[in-house]
């Protein structure tokens, strides 16, 4: 059985996400989820997407977009409802080839055993020059 202790949840997210395995992830998140992914808007996934069908749909492209090389989690800590982790990424950017090497910073907000909110921090001015128009593309 599953804890619902608001850093075992984001711990089985973040297995779940090491291990490609989206619908427990979707799993883990409420029904009215809120997930932002700020930075540049030429990155198909970044944005807010609200609600497990938005939600779903920016997985969806992430899988299209990224591929992700090391997804090493560094540090993990909270209060309460509150839990933040430091995770050090290692992913490329399929239509352009490029990669991008980058420590990032999660806040997940947990309410009643699901993830409410899930924010992420990170190098946008790197993500960006991922996917650069002047970049070359691969063939797909």
């Amino acid at each position: 059985m599953s804890s619902t202790a608001p850093k075992d949840i984001v711990r089985q997210f973040l297995d779940a996400i090491a291990g490609g395995d989206g619908k427990t992830m979707l799993g883990l998140m409420a029904d009215d989820a809120v997930m932002i992914t700020p930075g540049s808007p030429k990155v198909p996934f970044n944005g807010r997407f609200e609600g497990k069908a938005s939600i779903t749909h920016a997985f969806t492209m992430f899988g299209e977009y990224l591929e992700i090389r090391d997804h090493t989690l560094k540090l993990l800590f909270g209060e309460g409802e509150h839990v933040g982790v430091m995770i050090n990424e290692t992913s490329r950017a399929k239509r352009t080839d490029r990669f991008i090497k980058q420590d990032t910073f999660w806040y997940f907000h947990i309410t009643g055993g699901f993830i409410q909110s899930w924010q992420v921090f990170e190098d946008t001015e790197q993500v960006g020059w991922a996917w650069d128009d002047r970049a070359t593309r691969r063939v797909e």
